[in-house]
């Protein structure tokens, strides 16, 4: 349900069911289906949908079923199940799911209320005093303008008679006296926060809940907490941590600032204890909660935390501790934000495993090699500390984690010993994108059982994979796929080690190949609501995401991502409820983008601050700027975003929209054509005067649609012969030329150059990262930067739809009707994929017999069917195995 597995917490009144079918029958499909839903599960044992009941509903649709039984209750669970018949008439039940609602409204929070440590007018000065100080000793380095060369002790004793406030601890005692049915904690801590009942931690999410504009929306979670729940005393403990509601340095994007979303930490909480006699008891966050500083005495998401273990409170969270001493909490002002579900998976460590190697340098302390680029942390275990000694533990993506060309800077993690045998250092409040960790103040020598290294991102399921002869293409596509998940934080972020920002241009051409690999539909859901959450009344979209003002209304091309992003959640899963939501939003900002980033000169060009990022010409082009200028990429791109609007108007009714769209389409259309097409050349060129023939723009206007009829074929010639011959198999081009170059290309008979592209060992190419050692995918042609971007793994795509072969049918999406067109390259042996999709999984994979001979074979699901398309014939089929022998 809303693509989750028994979900908590669902706050949507119309939610949508989906279900997968299987069979060993081939050609077998669902007729009809009945879907009902109980209060109860005695009730849905015996078939009594007393909530909803669709009754038969003649359909084979499977997904997007939209709820429309009596009113959800808010904080009640409900159990469903959905009975099919198939194509011979036999019916069949599922298994019974469940879920949970979430609050609907601010009643339902039972009068819960905002607290915090400090009273608001005290923390507010001490906060803007001590950035008043923090002004005069700006360090102008990435990620952040103030300490990003500082250690985590200079950091922290840059304030020393005042000092930051510690991680604050919160514990609320409550009775319970009868058998309980069910016991839930409804949660919100910012920025992040760790609930425990009678001492023991709840769930296993870590860095929550997802950032986003507090000002704007604030997550909260579900927990099921019956099982801890006990007969008598209980105790409600939260830790909380600052994350992204109080960044601890002045930054780039402009977070810092008065007029950001700048807070204390705060805790929003209801406990609803639901008994068997069917009575209720509310457990509140108000005033009577106690509150102290923890051992977490520093914390941020860039930089990094402190945890002083001498300060660790044993028992704090049980409720025999005796809290008199604490300080009795204070109201907090409500961040500003609609209170909603977090409707996505949340971050969790999803891997754990001991490093590769470990050395030590003198005086300077022990490096320890994961053995690749990841998102997360480590746990060090450290024996016979000093009490009160000091370690600090490095990250970094170099050799070095602490040298001045480091990605992120000093990130870190230090640790401050209370004495014992044995203790452990671990993130809670940050995490880190690194290979390498250097530990510095300790010399005991590390061993590799002394290290758990921990994976840490959005826990989305894996659902694609993909395999082949050709180890150059199988290692491509190994760390496009490490790359996304790296970059999965509740947002789509670049990189996980300098900005952690969700910059939208990354995800145009990132989210794509990252929903063959991963479920996203719940994740990107929330991450839309993060883009819309950037705009101005007037239209204005920001290009990232959260942000706070920052370069609103300036780029076209990264904020496109608001149509784009709910674009691919079209074709992959049929879905157009955030095309519904979004709508008016969609169409203010194409309204606002018409009248301030359109050219007043030239109609049909737009101004923009981006182009196609890190093309190889950063590295050798000495012109100044882009080449070419960024209005026409800008112009192509906007095409094809009114291109897709003007499509999604007509499936949605919005019969006025539509008309209106498609003479905007005509008119950039017509703008591109007589600003940036050379009818000498015959060929698109930029407005800024560059000596070479452009790959980005030509290829963009190919795969979008743009180029007129009667010139496409000397243009698709022309770009064919920059790449293969001028350019010697490479494509000189960044993140946008890969998006459409391996789209388009591949789909028209040029997949054997395209791959020569991919595994070509000279630089600028994925062969050579491959050669040089990358893990993941570094941002751009070059190691100097960030490793770990994701977003020119859009390469990925080509390896899934134009080698393996499967394809979403465009006019029906979502995968029940498939599009099979395999490409079988001469220099490799075989090639498969398979997808998990929406429906099931479609497997396809390819083998060379002989020199002239291919076998094409593989599995459509239940419920679906398939075109393929191969080079001698096209052939229609339904669900089941298929084989097919294929000579040329």
């Amino acid at each position: 349900m809303e693509y989750r597995v028994n979900p908590e917490g669902v706050d949507v009144k119309k939610p949508r069911f989906f279900w997968k079918l299987k069979s060993n029958e081939s050609r077998q499909f669902q007729k009809e289906y009945k879907l009902i839903v109980a209060t109860s599960k005695k009730n849905i044992e015996k078939n009594i949908g007393d909530a909803y009941n669709s009754k038969k509903v003649k359909s084979s649709q499977t997904t997007q079923i939209v709820y429309n039984g009596k009113p959800l209750k808010s904080a009640t669970q409900y159990y469903w199940k959905v009975k099919v018949w198939d194509k011979n008439n036999i019916a069949s039940w599922s298994k019974i799911a469940t879920f949970s609602t979430g609050l609907f409204q601010k009643e339902d929070w039972n009068n819960a209320e905002w607290i915090a440590w400090k009273p608001q007018k005290q923390w507010e000065k001490e906060w803007w005093e001590r950035k008043d100080i923090e002004s005069k000793a700006l360090q102008f380095q990435l990620p952040s303008l103030f300490g990003s060369s500082m250690s985590m002790f200079e950091r922290y004793h840059f304030h020393h008679q005042n000092p930051y406030d510690a991680a604050p601890l919160l514990r609320k005692p409550f009775k319970v006296s009868k058998k309980v049915k069910h016991a839930k904690a409804y949660i919100s801590g910012l920025g992040y926060y760790e609930l425990f009942i009678n001492g023991k931690r709840i769930g296993t999410q870590v860095l929550d809940p997802g950032w986003t504009d507090y000002r704007k929306t604030i997550l909260y979670a579900t927990h099921d907490i019956t099982e801890q729940i006990q007969n008598g005393d209980n105790l409600a403990g939260v830790m909380l941590g600052r994350g992204f509601y109080g960044q601890l340095a002045y930054d780039h994007w402009g977070f810092y600032k008065k007029d950001s979303y700048v807070g204390q930490p705060k805790l929003l909480c209801l406990i609803k204890v639901q008994y068997e006699d069917g009575t209720e008891e509310n457990v509140i966050s108000d005033l009577s909660w106690k509150v102290t500083g923890g051992p977490i005495i520093y914390d941020g998401p860039h930089m990094g935390e402190i945890y002083d273990a001498r300060k660790e409170i044993e028992n704090w969270n049980t409720a025999s501790f005796d809290d008199a001493s604490w300080d009795n909490v204070n109201p907090a002002p409500h961040p500003g934000g609609e209170v909603v579900s977090q409707m996505c998976q949340p971050i969790r460590v999803t891997k754990t495993f001991q490093p590769i190697s470990i050395r030590r340098k003198g005086s300077y302390g022990q490096w320890i090699d994961t053995g690749t680029n990841s998102a997360g942390w480590i746990r060090l275990r450290l024996k016979n500390l000093k009490k009160g000694q000091q370690v600090t533990i490095y990250y970094g993506e170099h050799l070095d984690p602490t040298s001045s060309g480091q990605p992120g800077r000093l990130q870190q993690m230090a640790y401050i010993g209370k004495g014992e045998v044995e203790e452990f250092a671990e993130c809670r409040f940050s995490y880190k994108g690194y290979r390498y960790v250097q530990v510095k103040g300790y010399k005991t020598k590390i061993t590799k059982d002394d290290v758990e290294v921990k994976y840490v991102h959005s826990d989305v399921p894996l659902v694609g994979n993909f395999e082949s002869s050709d180890k150059t293409v199988g290692a491509v596509h190994n760390i496009c796929r490490k790359s996304l998940i790296f970059n999965l934080h509740s947002i789509v972020t670049d990189c996980p080690n300098r900005e952690k920002n969700g910059w939208l241009g990354d995800a145009v051409t990132g989210v794509e190949f990252g929903m063959a690999n991963y479920d996203l539909a719940a994740l990107i859901t929330k991450f839309t609501r993060d883009i819309f959450d950037t705009q101005t009344t007037e239209g204005a979209l920001s290009p990232i995401a959260p942000a706070n003002n920052y370069r609103k209304g300036k780029s076209t091309l990264w904020s496109s991502a608001g149509v784009h992003i709910p674009w691919y959640m079209y074709q992959y899963y049929g879905d157009t409820r955030l095309f519904e939501n979004y709508w008016e939003n969609m169409m203010r900002w194409v309204d606002y983008s018409w009248k301030n980033n359109n050219s007043k000169t030239k109609d049909g060009m737009f101004a923009e601050i981006y182009n196609d990022w890190v093309p190889p010409y950063d590295v050798t082009y000495r012109g100044g700027g882009k080449p070419g200028g960024n209005e026409v990429i800008a112009s192509m791109n906007f095409y094809l975003v009114l291109k897709r609007l003007t499509y999604m108007a007509d499936k949605l009714g919005k019969n006025k929209d539509k008309k209106r769209l498609e003479k905007q389409l005509k008119r950039i259309h017509a703008g591109i054509q007589k600003y940036a097409f050379d009818l000498e050349k015959l060929e698109y060129i930029g407005l800024k005067p560059f000596p070479e023939f452009l790959p980005v723009v030509n290829i963009l206007a190919l795969d979008y649609g743009i180029v007129p009829e009667k010139y496409k074929a000397q243009l698709e010639k022309r770009v064919v012969e920059n790449i293969a011959k001028e350019k010697d198999y490479h494509l000189w081009g960044g993140i946008f030329s890969i998006h459409s170059a391996f789209e388009y290309l591949p789909k028209n008979g040029y997949a054997d150059m395209m791959h020569k592209v991919v595994v070509d060992e000279e630089w600028p190419s994925f062969g050579w990262m491959i050669k040089e050692g990358a893990t993941t995918l570094p941002e751009g042609y070059k190691f100097t930067s960030s490793d770990m971007h994701h977003f020119m793994g859009a390469v990925d795509n080509f390896f899934y739809r134009h080698l393996a072969g499967i394809n979403v049918d465009e006019s029906h999406p979502g995968f029940q009707n498939i599009i099979l067109k395999p490409n079988f390259i001469k220099s490799m042996d075989f090639a498969k994929a398979s997808y998990n999709s929406i429906h099931g999984e479609i497997k396809a994979e390819w083998k060379r017999i002989d020199e002239n001979t291919y076998e094409y074979y593989g599995t459509v699901p239940a419920n679906c069917k398939a075109k393929v398309v191969l080079p001698n014939k096209s052939v229609r089929i339904q669900s089941g195995n298929f084989n097919f022998k294929v000579k040329f």
